[in-house]
């Protein structure tokens, strides 16, 4: 699986904070100071380094860590990020850090920061002072720090680490998902909508491609209803870091008319009388979970040489 290091040098924790948040969203992943880097970070398969912009500079001690670790960081993906009140300027220090290093960023990104009047040591409170006299702006508390910001900065870099992965023949994987799902008989569906959050166990079963439910209703549906787009999960039981099979499916829900042949293909295919169902006391729903996006972590997958985590779009 592609392991994640983000190091970062934070004055005020801004910086430590967003550096939490990209190692939450990008596991298995690290975070550390640059105080804190230990050789063995350096078999990480991806890098993000973050620094504070004060007085308009990146921290001197993440210059200081490029400066020291360039030659195996030009081996690795590098993404760079920075904390800042002004994000052009923010955008201009990673690009000399990006040349400092000597190479092309997968992404860089200029993140709001704070500016907290209280917090400041004697030094930058005068630094600061004369700053914004000098920019014109008022003296007084600044925030543009935004967690949603982090979040979806944070999904970005999971996006690009996942082109990294050692892929698995897309037939070939395509082929190992079929198997997988025909020989599993039970999912979970998560549902939502705004802030109501559905998860429901449920036999389904995996017929030209797709997961198709059969159920008499329930709660799932009022989230159903007003928002198509579900997470499914199936897996198998842990019994060892060595035989680790579980699958996300990402994707959207159909409901399939009792009219229509494909509700009938579908109850012939599970062995059920379609006219008995039909004729039942209540009325049996069918959904169809149609997939966008796979991910199977398959411990065979590492063994064959390839990542353990696979990912299939469709």
């Amino acid at each position: 699986m592609i392991r994640t290091l983000v190091v970062y040098s934070s004055k005020y924790g801004s910086t430590r904070d967003a550096a939490n948040i990209i190692s939450l969203i990008n596991g298995p992943a690290m975070y550390c100071s640059v105080d804190e880097f230990k050789p063995e970070y350096k078999e990480f398969e991806n890098i993000v380094i973050g620094s504070p912009l004060i007085q308009e500079k990146l921290e001197s001690s993440i210059i200081e860590f490029a400066k020291n670790n360039r030659n195996w960081l030009k081996e690795k993906p590098v993404s760079l990020f920075c904390t800042c009140l002004d994000k052009n300027g923010g955008l201009d220090q990673l690009r000399s850090l990006e040349k400092l290093i000597g190479i092309k960023a997968v992404s860089m990104k200029a993140l709001g920061g704070r500016l907290i009047i209280d917090k400041l040591d004697e030094t930058d409170l005068e630094l600061i002072k004369k700053f914004l006299a000098l920019v014109n702006l008022p003296f007084e508390d600044m925030d543009f720090y935004k967690e949603e910001e982090i979040i979806e900065y944070s999904m970005k870099l999971k996006y690009l680490a996942e082109k990294i992965i050692v892929p698995v023949e897309h037939d070939k994987l395509k082929i190992v998902i079929d198997e997988f799902l025909s020989s599993h008989n039970t999912c979970t569906v998560a549902t939502c909508h705004l802030d109501s959050v559905r998860s429901t166990p449920i036999e389904y079963n995996y017929y030209n491609g797709f997961l198709y439910l059969l159920t008499e209703g329930g709660e799932k549906f009022a989230k159903l209803l007003l928002n198509k787009n579900v997470s499914v999960s199936v897996y198998e039981d842990f019994n060892g870091m060595n035989n680790l099979k579980g699958m996300q499916i990402t994707g959207h829900a159909l409901l399939i008319d009792d009219n229509n042949e494909e509700f009938n293909s579908v109850l012939e295919f599970k062995g059920l009388n379609v006219e008995f169902i039909k004729s039942m006391p209540i009325k049996m729903n069918m959904v169809k979970i149609v997939p966008d996006k796979i991910e199977f972590l398959n411990s065979q997958f590492k063994n064959d040489g390839y990542d353990a985590k696979q990912i299939y779009n469709y």
